[in-house]
């Protein structure tokens, strides 16, 4: 770790990093909101077939106790068969935006940390240079008291010689 440089205003030599940083990980809050949005999106689109599928097979098991004729009943059975691989297709789909959304989600949580890192780093930094310049102020204070106390002990002494030379 490098010294720090006595300075009137703190500067951190990784700012420009850390805004780096922070830019990209805005730009993954941003990209895990649509991964979101797009699983939410697909989670949705499968319920809705899921529901339909349900109310379809509720419809043909009321056309079997009621008076339907065969061939509807197969129509609607093999609408039901290709159905089913559609939902199935669908919740393939869910299963991979959700896993999309959690990767997102790492790369999220990896870019957060990285600027957190740099945050600490930056405020390790400043409280090594605020000691710093609390060392330089006490230095200064210690310096001007010695010079005066050097200074009133020259004049006492010429006082004392004064006096003893007068006597």
């Amino acid at each position: 770790m490098k010294k720090p440089k006595k300075s009137k205003k703190f500067q951190y030599n990784l700012k420009t990093v850390l805004k780096v940083r922070e830019i990209y990980e805005k730009l993954e809050k941003e990209k895990f909101a649509e991964a979101q949005r797009k699983y939410l999106e697909e989670l949705e689109r499968e319920r809705k077939m899921k529901d339909y599928e349900m109310q379809q097979q509720r419809t043909l098991k009321g056309g079997l106790q009621g008076n339907l004729d065969f061939a509807s009943i197969m129509h609607r059975q093999n609408f039901l068969k290709k159905y089913k691989i559609d939902v199935n297709e669908q919740e393939n789909k869910t299963k991979e935006a959700d896993q999309r959304k959690e990767e997102q989600r790492e790369r999220l949580v990896k870019s957060m940390k990285d600027r957190k890192i740099l945050e600490k780093d930056r405020e390790h930094k400043k409280q090594a240079w605020k000691r710093l310049m609390d060392r330089e102020a006490t230095k200064f204070l210690d310096e001007i008291s010695t010079s005066k106390y050097f200074r009133n002990m020259e004049e006492r002494l010429k006082e004392e010689r004064l006096r003893a030379g007068l006597r």
